[in-house]
């Protein structure tokens, strides 16, 4: 029988989706926070996790941050925050899939029963892989390849490079790319994006000019081609 772990401070959503889910034939187990929900999820072999984002001391992204250092199990985040950001942090951070509050309960049972048919029929899948000319990024691994030699990367730069790279032909201003991974609002004139970036190309072996990997969109943004 499938197992489910519900990480969500609403207790009335708790109840909720473990009484529709129970129905279902889960499994199920509930936390009221991040830290518990982790604790919890070491005692079993859990087979889907269902996250929500806005929650107390450790949010959604950081919960499932610390699943990802021990774990690849398949986690739907659950949550109010529907911004195009939201979303794309969630899927750097790792989430297999993302629904957004209120939602119907046939289409959460849908998405779970769909996901844990794509993991259970493909066990020994390849990690995700993006490449960008000469270099391989392993997405869940929090790796990238350069002529198969491994990159020292912080994990901001990782992010930056996953985020361009998963959204090659979009340009991504200085403002979206930090409130989309550093999950705070934007001071204007603050160099941090520029300063990562600027680490990140010279890891990469890339240039402002002439770049190769991101290109600098003057006065708009930064962006990877679609042929890149």
């Amino acid at each position: 029988m499938e197992k489910i772990l519900i990480i969500d401070d609403d207790e009335d959503i708790r109840s909720m989706l473990k009484d529709y889910l129970g129905k279902e034939g889960y499994t199920i187990y509930t936390a009221e926070n991040g830290k518990e929900g982790i604790e919890l999820f070491k005692s079993f072999e859990a087979s889907i996790v269902l996250i929500d984002i806005m929650m107390p001391k450790i949010n959604g992204y950081d919960t499932l941050g610390k699943l990802r250092e021990v774990s690849n199990v398949p986690v739907i985040m659950i949550t109010a925050k529907g911004q195009q950001s939201d979303k794309v942090l969630g899927f750097i951070k790792g989430c297999d899939d993302y629904l957004v509050k209120p939602f119907d309960l046939t289409e959460l049972s849908f998405r779970i029963r769909a996901i844990l048919r794509r993991t259970n029929t493909n066990d020994k899948k390849d990690n995700d892989k993006i490449y960008l000319n000469d270099l391989e990024i392993i997405v869940d691994e929090f790796t990238v390849l350069k002529n198969g030699q491994r990159l020292k990367l912080t994990k901001k730069e990782f992010e930056i490079l996953v985020l361009l790279a998963s959204n090659k032909g979009k340009v991504f201003s200085p403002s979206v790319i930090y409130e989309t991974l550093w999950n705070d609002s934007y001071i204007e004139n603050d160099n941090s994006v520029l300063t990562h970036i600027r680490n990140l190309r010279e890891k990469i072996g890339d240039r402002a000019k002439n770049s190769k990997y991101i290109k600098t969109i003057w006065g708009v943004g930064y962006s990877i081609e679609k042929d890149t």
